[in-house]
């Protein structure tokens, strides 16, 4: 197993700004009297022996770095300038044993605090692990490295999270039964976790929550990032073994929340497709095929009269409008006192799934979970140049076939590039 690992905030305690000058090798660390996070030395020590290759990154300076990675024991980069992965490629050149466990990504990790480190891990394809183990004040937030921004950090997304070294050791240690239901579905295996979107707690107790099966990528990432999936789902020739992955790993999802005795759950319903969808009903079909307890009921609807898609309105705001004007609920239906799930296909800037939320509790709803199939991510580009306009490309993927390839993605689209694409081979 090859592991990369980040210091400040992932190993040490040291993402307060009073940190900076040591950091940045103004001033002589003692490293004796640094805070290391619970269960890091016993981490490192334990994987090391166990015959794993570590290789602490970090972006501070050699005469801070170097102090850890001689109490650590560890190989390293200084001044990495995460997320660029110039420098640590070039210390990777010189490391033929590295090179030869990257060429097995399933056995490949980068641990981290920030989107930075997930943005890293990304660009060398390999599985990321967010570690999240302290409290940062909005005031102590670093702009560029995104300390304590877990929106951000979140929607970097990493494959998985955690938040002590005891859940990084579950996750080394059984990888596949931690990712997120969707994605583990398409590998062959069960899963009941999900990406936590958003929580919602009411001063009633009840709650309203945004929970992601699977990531939806844009440029490199991991093997397990579903961007390939999603657009199937729209391929009029997707097969039925494809539709029923899908609903069994929604039905995996559902399994783990019915086995949390705590709640009960009284409707299960879906946002349905507008009629000029293509292919039609596809959400419905989906849905049709998740095998659960609790009782389905279609609540939602939209308008005739709604021309467009949420795609095209790029503001929340806008997105709040189309949705207030043209999708409602079914209010023949009591909902009231009922907790409710609501399945969707895709959560982009959480427009819909905030929307229903409270439209279901406005009618009386209790307890709402809203499950998004796939949740868009950041894109994230890996140096491929156009060699028309000399603009970065990303790595995209073909709505019709999954097949990926480099563009350079005009205006239409949303990006500033020429249009220019290349088949990636």
């Amino acid at each position: 197993m090859l592991i990369f690992v980040d210091l400040d905030g992932t190993l040490t305690d040291t993402t307060h700004p009073s940190w900076a000058p040591f950091r940045d090798g103004q001033a002589e660390v003692d490293v004796s009297r640094v805070h290391l996070f619970f269960g890091a030395m016993d981490f490192i020590r334990d994987f090391r022996n166990s015959g794993h290759t570590i290789i602490l990154v970090s972006d501070s300076h050699p005469r801070y770095v170097n102090k850890f990675k001689a109490l650590f024991g560890l190989e390293g980069i200084e001044l990495a300038d995460k997320p660029n992965t110039v420098k640590l490629n070039s210390f990777i050149a010189t490391k033929p044993d590295v090179q030869a466990l990257l060429q097995d990504k399933s056995q490949c990790f980068f641990i981290g605090d920030t989107k930075l480190d997930i943005e890293t891990g990304r660009r060398l394809g390999i599985m990321t692990i967010l570690l999240m183990q302290y409290i940062v004040k909005e005031e102590n937030i670093s702009v560029r490295d995104g300390v304590g921004d877990k929106r951000g950090n979140q929607k970097m997304g990493p494959t998985f999270y955690a938040k002590s070294f005891n859940e990084v050791r579950d996750i080394l240690n059984n990888p596949m039964g931690h990712l997120p239901s969707i994605e583990a579905a398409f590998s062959g295996f069960i899963s009941n976790i999900a990406i936590r979107f958003s929580d919602i707690r009411y001063k009633d107790g009840s709650f309203g929550i945004i929970r992601c099966l699977a990531r939806q990528e844009q440029g490199s990432c991991d093997q397990f990032a579903r961007a390939d999936k999603y657009f199937q789902i729209s391929n009029s020739n997707r097969p039925q073994s494809f539709l029923q992955t899908l609903a069994d790993g929604v039905k995996f999802y559902l399994d783990g929340i019915l086995a949390n005795r705590m709640y009960s759950w009284d409707v299960f319903t879906y946002l349905t497709d507008k009629s000029t969808t293509q292919p039609p009903n596809k959400m419905k079909e989906i849905f049709d095929l998740i095998d659960t307890s609790i009782p389905k009921v279609t609540l939602f609807r939209w308008l005739e009269q709604g021309q467009g898609s949420l795609r095209e309105r790029n503001l929340y705001k806008e997105r709040q409008e189309f949705l207030n004007q043209y999708l409602q609920v079914d209010d023949s239906v009591d909902i009231k006192g009922k907790s409710i799930i609501v399945l969707d296909d895709q959560l982009t800037t959480g427009a819909t799934a905030f929307y229903a939320i409270g439209k279901l509790r406005e009618l009386g709803a209790v307890n709402v979970i809203v499950i998004a199939m796939f949740q868009m991510i950041l894109p994230v580009y890996n140096g491929k140049i156009c060699p028309r306009c000399g603009k970065e490309m990303l790595i995209k993927i073909r709505r019709n076939d999954g097949s990926r390839f480099y563009s350079c993605t005009p205006p239409q689209y949303g990006g500033q590039g020429c249009g220019y694409t290349e088949n990636i081979l």
